[in-house]
């Protein structure tokens, strides 16, 4: 997540239909989000939570309770408290999580058997939802299996897209963690490290470490979406949470944890 270049970005399409996938736009920041010296009315920041209904794993995983909430409703909770969305929305093609996302509070856009596939990706649901909202300009896909996301975090994500100017925000966290290869069975191969030097193994207070997704959310502007990409810009670093099974007797006092 680097910078945007000021100036609309065109949506790409090939034949087909679908957003063209090649290199990510260059992009550069803008300064105070782009916006001219008039009043204008502030861009549409709508807060999306993907929760279909057919769960592979665990059958409709988004509306299981953790420590009496349905996971969905931790989001849900943090998305409302930030205060920082003109519009709260679930998108699900299942009735009980309609009703569950109700009751806290979010709107509910009803996806097509299309987008509810398995091998439907987020990117198609998002499409899809802003093809039916056109008042919608940035998109923040928060997952439902987030239940540890702070109200502070999204309002920070909020200030980057709105005042600093960057175009896609997403959530990393820093780890350090060796990598090797993997050799499959039977090759006459050995593995290789992919990012260090054995014979100067680092300790860990002289490194950074390295950046990962940690899939808690990923905010963009609309014409990013249309051009297929749900990230090229900046990263906010949330710290590592300890086992979720840690915080239950906390979450059972207080919406959040620290």
């Amino acid at each position: 997540m680097d910078s945007v270049e000021k100036g609309a970005a065109t949506s790409v399409s090939n034949p087909r239909g679908r957003p063209s996938r090649g290199r990510p736009p260059k992009l550069q920041r803008n300064s105070r989000g782009g916006q001219g010296r008039g009043v204008e009315k502030p861009p549409h920041l709508a807060a999306l939570i993907l929760a279909r209904g057919g769960s592979k794993g665990i059958p409709l995983k988004n509306i299981k309770h953790l420590a009496g909430v349905p996971l969905i409703g931790w989001v849900l909770r943090a998305a409302l408290d930030s205060g920082v969305f003109q519009s709260v929305w679930v998108s699900t093609d299942h009735d009980e999580i309609e009703n569950v996302a109700k009751q806290f509070g979010a709107q509910v856009h009803r996806r097509s058997s299309e987008v509810s596939k398995d091998s439907s990706t987020s990117l198609d649901a998002i499409i899809e939802f802003l093809n039916y909202h056109n008042e919608v300009d940035i998109v923040g896909n928060i997952q439902a299996t987030s239940p540890c996301l702070h109200p502070t975090d999204l309002q920070k994500v909020a200030e980057m897209i709105r005042e600093e100017g960057y175009d896609s925000v997403f959530s990393v966290v820093r780890r350090h963690q060796f990598r090797w290869s993997e050799i499959q069975k039977g090759v006459r191969e050995v593995t290789e490290p992919l990012n260090l030097n054995p014979a100067k193994r680092p300790r860990r207070q002289d490194w950074d470490g390295e950046l990962y997704e940690n899939g808690s959310f990923y905010f963009a502007k609309r014409h990013l979406i249309e051009m297929g990409y749900l990230q090229v810009c900046a990263f906010i670093l949330q710290k590592s949470f300890k086992p979720f099974y840690m915080y239950s007797s906390v979450l059972r006092k207080t919406w959040y944890s620290s």
